[in-house]
């Protein structure tokens, strides 16, 4: 008990000393700055002046040191070939131990699979259910695709006429509107063409029927 709080009293003086002299530290380290940038500038010439010699020190090391290295290479050769057998000594002695775990290990293993087999089996088949309704979806939408890229065009032709359907469509819709009807009230059409007559008779919704003339 006596011994922690002796510890604690010498950490707590040391707090109180940095504390106190950390403005003396600021303001040291500031008062130095003019005489640090001073030194820089006064020994940026011997600096300078010093940069060839490094360099020439620097090229005449490189020899030595390559030197050293090839020197090394047969060392570091000699050492991994003489240290091989002991390695395959450990390998060969290692691997009943781990045979027997891996031999200890199959039976949960096994266990495992057998647990996940039929969530497995559920999710291939879901997989395979998902492949054929995009499968179908991409032969439908490519269906529809080329109906709509298909020009259709139905013509109706009789004693030197002819007739495109379409436009007979159209032309009994505007009749239609042309009666004071809107033409977001027609919800079906039927339109009847009468060679005979010269006409085609329509009718809107079921309920309102029209003529027109060829």
């Amino acid at each position: 008990m006596g011994k922690n709080s002796a510890e604690d009293t010498i950490k707590e003086i040391a707090r109180e000393v940095s504390k106190a002299t950390e403005p003396v530290i600021k303001e040291v380290t500031k008062a130095a700055e003019p005489f640090i940038k001073d030194v820089k500038v006064a020994t940026k010439p011997y600096v300078e002046k010093a940069e060839p010699y490094l360099k020439d020190i620097k090229g005449k090391a490189e020899p030595v040191v390559n030197n050293i290295k090839e020197k090394a290479e047969p060392v570091y050769s000699d050492v991994k070939e003489k240290a091989e057998p002991y390695i395959k000594d450990i390998k060969k002695k290692t691997e009943p131990y781990l045979k027997d775990i891996k031999e200890k290990a199959e039976p949960y293993i096994t266990k495992a699979k057998e647990k996940t087999a039929p969530a497995a089996k559920s999710m291939k088949a879901t997989s395979q259910k998902v492949a054929k309704v995009a499968k179908d979806m991409g032969s439908d939408l490519s269906e529809k695709t080329a109906k709509r890229s298909c020009k259709e065009e139905v013509f109706v032709q009789y004693s030197h006429h002819e007739i495109k359907t379409s436009d007979i469509i159209e032309k009994a819709k505007k009749d239609y509107i042309s009666k004071g009807n809107k033409v977001t009230s027609i919800k079906e059409i039927q339109v009847y063409i009468k060679p005979s007559d010269n006409a085609a008779y329509y009718v809107v919704n079921h309920t309102d029927t029209g003529k027109i003339e060829f």
